[in-house]
């Protein structure tokens, strides 16, 4: 059995990085219930963009519209974009981001790849998978202003062709702290991947100047809209991984604590029940001489 200034070590490191966590903790809960309005205000309005976007589509249908938002090129690459966090302390947020990356970056030929996130980064890094450029901004306080200088980023890349494909791979937050990684399209914009949307109310839509002069005009705010979105759903996701870590760090800690404190019971009963067998020891020695 560890001595007690052994055990009164531990308790002592363990009390101090349960006050840590448990304030991380308090502090992740105060984050997500932030985030968590700011998904449930953006969820309509992503809706009606998704929509807008559907009915744009399905009205060009048989127009003989070709333009490169919405026919896919042959020539160039695919873009993989990995949303992960710039710090830790979340379970396997950042792991299984890089993760999925990896499997759909596979499936393609020479795929380019974003990083956003200093987690992210370091993780493909350390494993010698090449980050063509990491992507600035806070994981945990996402903005417009982020989300359009990334738009730019990655519709320079496909406006010149470099690129036919731009993917984004994300933590998506479905509520009830329930979040997992998702891979999604964000270009060119294929009719099959709106089948989620619902239909809108039949009607004519009229295109001025043109369908290509207003696809030009409309696509670049369509992709800030989504990158928005996929950073909140990415931040909410985050805070809600690192609250559940936390909680049960916290948790651990609490188990831990209650077996040094028996353990410190019973080396304390252990040295008085030896000090009583010591001091009766002597007393007999004392009577017997």
């Amino acid at each position: 059995m560890s001595s007690i200034r052994d055990i009164k070590q531990r308790l002592s490191s363990i009390e101090q990085t349960r006050q840590i966590t448990n304030a991380m903790y308090l502090l992740s809960t105060s984050m997500m219930r932030k985030s968590m309005l700011n998904v449930s205000y953006n969820i309509e309005y992503m809706n009606l963009l998704r929509g807008l976007m559907k009915d744009i589509l399905e009205n060009t249908k048989g127009a003989g519209l070709h333009d490169h938002y919405i026919d896919k090129s042959e020539n160039g690459k695919a873009l993989f974009v990995a949303v992960a966090g710039d710090k830790g302390l979340c379970g396997g947020f950042n792991s299984a981001v890089a993760q999925l990356t990896k499997e759909k970056m596979s499936l393609k030929e020479q795929p380019v790849l974003y990083s956003f996130g200093l987690i992210g980064a370091d993780y493909f890094e350390n494993r010698s998978i090449k980050v063509t450029k990491q992507l600035n901004g806070s994981s945990m306080h996402p903005s417009i202003h982020t989300a359009r200088e990334i738009t730019e980023e990655v519709l320079e890349l496909y406006n010149s062709g470099e690129v036919n494909e731009i993917y984004f791979v994300y933590n998506r937050y479905f509520g009830s702290s329930v979040h997992f990684p998702v891979c999604i399209r964000l270009l060119p914009l294929l009719r099959h991947d709106f089948t989620d949307v619902e239909e809108s109310a039949p009607a004519e839509l009229l295109f001025e100047p043109s369908p290509e002069a207003v696809l030009k005009y409309i696509v670049p705010l369509y992709c800030t809209g989504m990158i928005y979105d996929i950073l909140m759903q990415s931040s909410t996701a985050e805070s809600s991984a690192r609250l559940e870590a936390m909680q049960s760090a916290t948790r651990n800690a609490d188990e831990m604590i209650d077996k040094l404190q028996m353990d410190m019971n019973a080396a304390r009963q252990l040295a008085i029940t030896n000090e009583i067998t010591e001091i009766a020891a002597a007393g007999e020695a004392q009577r017997g001489s």
